[in-house]
């Protein structure tokens, strides 16, 4: 397998994504999130650009909870925003979510040209570098979300984690730096995480928490992968 990084959604082409395997990256918070969701008995988020696009979704999937932030704040009407600590089983167990951030669902929409797609962070990276083995295809994509479209370095610490999983595949110079930060902050992670410019904005408004679950590498119980039959929306998958 030939394994290419991109280092922010915006810089994720659709017409490169065409035909390939595609895991998309937004360690801060919202891959962390759809996995805590669905781990926590969601039926399927669906992530959606932007937030009256939200608002319609759920005027079809009346029963669904609406979550997502900008500028790291919940959205006024929604049930949630984008901390994992705000999807207990209690609020969506049986429910659908519709899921719209600043930076992750930006790149799982321009990957919709991809054959697969997947949503990791840190605690899913080991079942992301799974699930691309079992996809048995010759080209595949890491996109790295980053902030605002700059690039960030959990991501990068995600994308590293994913590839060193990864036996015999063929990287590019990113993917390889990426390899070289996640093997020097295996061990440290959250405090990672944390020294992050995104890190420091998270704490200043209160999510210091969110920084320690999105931490825990491999702790993750379900990886959100593209619906085969509903395209538009992410499902649990576990390792065969």
């Amino acid at each position: 397998m030939r394994l290419q990084g991109v280092a922010t959604a915006q810089a994720l082409v659709p017409s490169a994504a065409r035909g390939r395997a595609v895991v998309a990256i937004d360690t801060l918070r919202a891959a962390t999130t759809a996995a805590v969701a669905l781990s926590a008995g969601a039926r399927a988020v669906w992530p959606v650009a932007g937030v009256d696009e939200a608002f319609a979704l759920r005027d079809r999937l009346p029963s669904a909870v609406l979550g997502g932030e900008r500028g790291m704040r919940a959205i006024q009407g929604f049930d949630a925003g984008n901390s994992p600590r705000d999807y207990l089983a209690s609020l969506v167990r049986g429910r659908e979510v519709v899921l719209t951030t600043t930076n992750g669902t930006l790149a799982l929409a321009r990957a919709h040209t991809a054959k697969d797609v997947a949503f990791a962070g840190l605690t899913t990276a080991p079942l992301a570098a799974t699930w691309l083995l079992a996809q048995e295809i010759e080209e595949a994509l890491i996109v790295m979300s980053g902030t605002d479209g700059h690039f960030s370095y959990e991501d990068a610490l995600t994308a590293g984690a994913i590839a060193a999983g990864l036996p015999d595949v063929e990287l590019d110079d990113l993917l390889l730096t990426a390899i070289a930060a996640f093997k020097a902050r295996r061990r440290e992670l959250a405090l990672a995480l944390r020294t992050t410019p995104h890190g420091k904005r998270l704490i200043d408004a209160g999510f210091e928490a969110d920084i320690d679950l999105a931490a825990r590498l491999g702790r993750g119980r379900v990886l959100p992968v593209r619906d085969g039959r509903q395209k538009s929306r992410l499902i649990a998958w576990r390792h065969p």
